[in-house]
């Protein structure tokens, strides 16, 4: 009535399915069970942006420093400079905060995003007293041609520059001015 065919053809695919079954849920499992590069390099800075929301600011700069040297290329490097910045502003340390604002503006120099950490940074000039190098940084960003926004609030700043010195206003505050 059978034939050993049937059978054997029946095991064989009762074997192969039951295979490819488990092997999907050891795979499927394997995944869940073991975090990956990315998962760390979010709880870091998770754990950072939670030390910050604390005002626990050293921590958090310690947190942010260990994610930027171990996940150089993450998504959330930006971010995570911001939130270093940020830190860096909460303990008084301007002289940090400009580096970090600086070395933003060099990895995005024609985004927005960039241009509003080189703004910052030319704010940061002003309050430490190195008025120069901010109307400096000022007319560099009231020169470019990506961003109009951010061009007018530099040439706010420089406006406020030039009204609080007692010099007479300079040629690049008045062609700041004009565009």
């Amino acid at each position: 009535m059978f034939s050993g065919f049937y059978f054997k053809n029946c095991i064989q695919t009762f074997l192969l399915s039951t295979l490819v079954s488990v092997t999907f849920s050891f795979s499927v499992f394997a995944q869940s069970d073991k975090p990956g590069p990315n998962s760390e390099a979010d709880l870091l800075f998770r754990i950072a942006e939670e030390s910050f929301k604390d005002r626990k600011y050293y921590q958090s700069v310690e947190r942010l420093r260990s994610f930027l040297v171990l996940y150089p290329g993450n998504t959330k490097r930006t971010d995570a400079l911001l939130l270093l910045r940020n830190c860096f502003l909460k303990l008084d340390r301007p002289e940090k905060a400009l580096e970090v604002s600086l070395n933003l503006y060099k990895m995005e120099p024609t985004a927005e995003s960039g241009l509003e950490s080189y703004l910052e940074a030319g704010r940061l000039l002003a309050k430490m007293g190195e008025t120069d190098r901010a109307k400096e940084v000022f007319a560099s960003i009231c020169r470019q041609s990506y961003s109009r926004t951010v061009a007018e609030k530099a040439a706010l700043e420089f406006s406020g520059l030039d009204a609080l010195s007692d010099e007479e206003p300079s040629s690049d505050a008045e062609s700041c001015r004009e565009k």
